[in-house]
């Protein structure tokens, strides 16, 4: 009896455990943000100026001239991959039960692909008129997102471990208040947040949630309106990739 109440006592609490899950994934969506979506976008568009010798001195459609490399501008995009790396690593530890065991780096990457990938190719986005080839630029800003994918899945596995630990929590509250709190000016993005990490406590504190959470229907569910989502979302994005280059 003495080595089970040790055992019971020992185990890290469930809200500690799903802050610490929460604070892995915030971490691992900031690298991978700040490589996907700062490095990345800040190379992709450095290659698209080198092929548009043509469109030197032009403004894009953030109001930057095509070919100039500013400290400005390439901090934007350092901050904005971080941010909303925040926001893809709390939604892969949010959905990752319903990712396939294998592959669910790329498999969350096309899903990432499918919520951004309208925003990333616009048809009414300038850009892809004046840069050239088209078709290029939209190769590489659709890898963004699936490069974050396959990224952030095993960087939040890595760090997992470490931030569930009982003894990390203080810094574990501390990185998910910094994470979240420049989210919380993000109006829609805010309101999602606000309700992954509602539903996270919820589980984590009442049994009765925990039982309903914990069934086959709910699964079911899940990986239902994950894969309609991915159909629906890579659907609009091809979309908008063929009214670029047809």
């Amino acid at each position: 009896m003495a080595v089970l109440d040790d055992s019971l006592s020992t185990e890290p609490p469930r809200v500690a455990h799903t802050l610490g899950v929460m604070a892995s994934g915030t971490i691992a969506g900031v690298i991978a943000g700040l490589i996907a979506g700062g490095v990345g976008s800040r190379l992709a568009m450095r290659i698209m100026a080198l092929t548009s010798p043509d469109a030197q001195g032009a403004f894009t459609e953030a109001r930057e001239i095509v070919g100039e490399i500013t400290f400005g501008g390439t901090l934007f995009l350092l901050l904005a991959g971080g941010l909303l790396g925040v926001a893809g690593g709390l939604a892969y530890v949010a959905l990752k039960r319903w990712l396939p065991s294998r592959s669910t780096g790329l498999v969350f990457g096309l899903l990432a692909l499918a919520v951004s990938g309208r925003l990333l190719v616009d048809p009414d986005n300038i850009d892809f008129v004046i840069l050239d080839p088209a078709s290029l630029g939209i190769a590489m800003f659709a890898a963004l997102p699936i490069l974050f994918g396959l990224l952030v899945v095993p960087l939040q596995a890595r760090l997992e471990p470490f931030f569930t630990k009982p003894r990390v929590r203080i810094p574990t509250i501390l990185i998910l208040v910094a994470g979240l709190l420049p989210l919380a000016l993000g109006g829609p993005l805010a309101v999602a947040l606000v309700i992954l990490v509602a539903a996270g406590f919820l589980v984590a504190r009442s049994e009765t949630v925990r039982d309903v959470w914990a069934s086959d229907t709910v699964d079911i569910y899940g990986r239902a309106l994950i894969g309609a989502a991915g159909v629906f979302g890579l659907g609009f994005f091809a979309w908008g990739a063929l009214e670029i280059l047809v």
